[in-house]
């Protein structure tokens, strides 16, 4: 059995490789761990309303501090405007003893289609 070389900078494959790898740690530093999620596109606000008070007040008495809440962009909408985005702040602004602020999602969990919450625990 030969040595093979690797695609990572001629290493060999069994090399050990540990150090050079982040550890569990320095990830989470680097990028935060994407929180749990509730998931509304495609729903019509009556669906997306009941679900959003009942995720959050679940994730509430899990103890979980942030969660992303992902309404879309509304390009499926009739009208190409999107609805739940505004609607869900609307919601989190009328409910600040479970929701403490929100932020709007960074690009890789959905960007303009999505914000993140901030619970109050």
């Amino acid at each position: 059995m030969g040595r093979h070389k690797s695609r990572r900078g001629g290493k060999f494959d069994n090399d050990d490789d540990e150090f050079d790898r982040p550890q569990p740690e320095e990830q989470d530093l680097r990028r935060p761990a994407r929180p749990p999620e509730i998931f509304l596109r495609m729903c019509r606000w009556d669906e997306a309303h009941r679900r959003l008070d009942q995720q959050v007040r679940a994730h509430v008495r899990q103890g979980r501090r942030e969660i992303l809440v992902v309404h879309g962009r509304g390009q499926g909408s009739p009208d190409g405007q999107g609805v739940l985005g505004s609607a869900v702040r609307e919601w989190c602004n009328a409910h600040r003893d479970l929701v403490i602020e929100w932020r709007s999602a960074p690009p890789s969990w959905g960007g303009d289609g999505a914000i993140v919450l901030t619970l109050n625990v």
